[in-house]
């Protein structure tokens, strides 16, 4: 059986989080101040523009990766890396790298960061992956 390539789409989520763990997160028309401007703009924004990425993959990859979208403070990052460095053969020079250069804004495939702090195009994210687009 093949192994699929997971990309990594790291951000943060939006919503103001509150003290109380993963669950203690506020969001949506709850959280809009003044003239509908939402509380967490800057993230917002990155969130808008990581969508035509995403969507990018999905219809280029399908189902031949695995594509998952992660908040940098969320616990489940650091075994999903743990587990892409196994898998994929990572080195422990480069997974200490990619442990040490995780930024809020980030894009990593089988556990070697491709773009740190913008979305890159997503020719370069399909290049690292290896495969071919669904439709080539």
């Amino acid at each position: 059986m093949e192994t699929k390539p997971r990309i990594l789409l790291i951000r943060e989520w939006e919503g103001q989080t509150s003290g109380s763990g993963c669950c203690g997160r506020l969001e949506g028309d709850f959280l809009v101040c003044g003239e509908s401007q939402p509380v967490a703009p800057g993230q917002r924004s990155i969130m808008e523009r990581m969508g035509p990425l995403y969507m990018s993959l999905k219809r280029e990859l399908g189902d031949s990766a695995d594509i998952e979208v992660i908040d940098p403070r969320n616990v489940s990052l650091f075994f999903f890396l743990l587990h892409d460095f196994w898998r994929f053969n990572v080195g422990i020079t480069q997974a200490l790298k990619t442990l040490a250069r995780i930024p809020i804004q980030a894009v990593v495939v089988n556990g070697r960061i491709v773009a740190r702090g913008e979305w890159p195009d997503a020719e370069k994210v399909l290049a690292a992956t290896g495969l071919r687009a669904v439709g080539t």
